[in-house]
């Protein structure tokens, strides 16, 4: 994996890294605010997706921190799309942009380029614990009409069934792993091993339908 940095906001540097061969299709990974690409979702993500014949894409920006945490709430939204966008700039010159996944507060920054750019829009996407509370994400995914696979956690107060219900459709793929939190774990570690297998095989047939 190579790993670069990039102009980031506020003067910053902005982590990003590339893997699989590149000039063909292209994923792109939003992880979470304590959640990297190097987590257990995302890098068993980032694995079946390699083994599919893609190039990765992942921006490891660094939001745990005092600077982030101080911030209103205008402010760190503006943050994050603003390292959105420049990861986003960054990958299509990587490859063929196809789909995006986000997990938690990185389904913020794909919400964002949603409405910021009509390339992002036309992407596949797949939404992992995305934060519904959100009306910039709540909107972005009842407004999509691209292919499109939602993974939520029973137990994960950010996707309560009733809104949940709201955004099935056609070309939507919901996948609800029973008694899961947030991290789509459980108390008990096999269980949520399980659950880790339940969530690649919905990603695996996905990304085959593509």
């Amino acid at each position: 994996m190579e790993v670069r940095k990039i102009p980031g906001y506020g003067g910053r540097e902005l982590r990003v890294s590339l893997e699989g061969a590149a000039g063909g299709r292209l994923a792109l990974v939003f992880p979470g605010l304590r959640y990297p690409p190097a987590a257990p979702l995302l890098y068993y993500s980032r694995k079946l997706l390699l083994s599919r014949g893609w190039a990765v894409a992942s921006v490891w920006y660094e939001y745990d921190t005092p600077a982030f945490a101080d911030a209103s709430e205008a402010g760190r939204f503006e943050w994050i799309a603003s390292e959105a966008g420049l990861f986003w700039n960054w990958a299509r010159e990587q490859g063929r942009a196809e789909l995006a996944l986000g997990k938690s507060l990185g389904t913020l920054a794909m919400a964002h380029l949603s409405g910021a750019s009509p390339a992002f829009y036309r992407l596949a996407r797949v939404w992992l614990t995305p934060l519904l509370a959100s009306d910039a994400v709540a909107s972005a995914i009842a407004a999509s009409k691209s292919p499109e696979l939602l993974v939520a956690g029973a137990a994960d107060p950010a996707t309560p069934p009733e809104l949940l219900a709201r955004l099935e459709r056609p070309g939507r793929h919901l996948l609800v792993l029973p008694e899961a939190d947030h991290s789509l774990e459980t108390a008990d570690v096999f269980q949520t091993l399980s659950l880790l297998n339940d969530y690649l095989l919905a990603l695996d047939a996905f990304l085959e339908s593509l």
